[in-house]
């Protein structure tokens, strides 16, 4: 099911950003260059919170070496699009309320110096459950108190999980996914770094999550997971790209977090990227070498 949100063929245009790095024009069409040859398929997958992209994470596939890389971007990302200039408007997770997924694909193409991304997925906390059940949970285990409650939220928000090891199903995997920080006075664990330790978590959540997916015939559990998902990814396609990846070994997936900093900008905290190093990362993966 694709995503109908009204805005979505509205151009967007990057305004100049401060600090920004740029790259010299030979060593930008040598890269051109690698990434036009290449055969690797590109997707955006979102999991939303109401009219935000909680969640977002650039996937791209190499179905020749059948290696998998899956870069995290933090919702704090620093995007200043053209005529949004309130501070809240200039993170990467505003960009869905106002262009819809189409418009994520494109602001997320422009960060990694224009690599393709062919599909967006979006997944909505339901849909996540769902697919979470369909594999039959997802072992993890979690070292300290998580505890956290949000009162305000509809129905109220509530997570609780003791120390130890689990197999997380449906709404207390969601739970899982979108734990942060503890509430105060609760004796839970907080991320030390923030978003960023919670990115970390879920990248480990979903790499026992395919890991599960691959052991109960993928092609299977992509069918069923595009009826809980909005995509303009045609499911023959997927189909395709799931039989492909079917006994790929888990030591060819990797997952990273965009390379940058946190910093305070005009009094809001963002995430910065570096663009050298985006480059760096983009070309080992492209050209298949092992990072050092």
């Amino acid at each position: 099911m694709k995503d109908n949100h009204p805005n979505q063929d509205e151009l967007i245009i990057r305004a100049e950003q401060p600090e920004d790095e740029e790259l010299e024009p030979e060593e930008l069409d040598e890269f051109k260059k690698l990434i036009k040859s290449s055969e690797r398929v590109n997707m955006v997958v979102m999991g939303l919170e109401g009219v935000r992209s909680d969640t977002m994470m650039f996937i791209s596939f190499n179905p020749k070496s059948k290696k998998m890389d899956i870069i995290s971007l933090p919702r704090d990302t620093y995007y200043h699009r053209r005529g949004y200039d309130r501070l809240d408007k200039r993170k990467l997770n505003s960009v869905y309320g106002d262009h819809g997924a189409t418009g994520v694909k494109t602001v997320i193409s422009d960060i990694l110096l224009d690599v393709p991304v062919h599909y967006y997925v979006t997944v909505t906390y339901k849909g996540a459950a769902a697919i979470i059940d369909s594999i039959g949970g997802v072992p993890v285990y979690i070292p300290k108190l998580m505890s956290y409650e949000d009162p305000y939220e509809s129905p109220p928000l509530k997570i609780h999980f003791e120390p130890g090891n689990y197999v997380l199903k449906g709404a207390d995997g969601v739970k899982f996914l979108r734990y942060r920080q503890a509430s105060p006075g609760s004796g839970g664990m907080s991320y030390a770094d923030g978003d960023l330790g919670r990115i970390k978590a879920q990248q480990e959540f979903i790499k026992a999550a395919f890991k599960k997916a691959i052991g109960l015939k993928l092609p299977s559990v992509a069918s069923t997971a595009f009826k809980h998902v909005r995509t303009d990814m045609p499911l023959q396609n997927l189909l395709r790209y799931a039989t492909g990846a079917a006994g790929i070994n888990m030591e060819n997936v990797s997952m990273q977090v965009i390379p940058g900093a946190d910093r305070y900008q005009s009094g809001a905290s963002y995430y910065f990227h570096d663009t050298e190093a985006v480059k760096e990362l983009l070309t080992r993966m492209y050209s298949e070498e092992e990072a050092n």
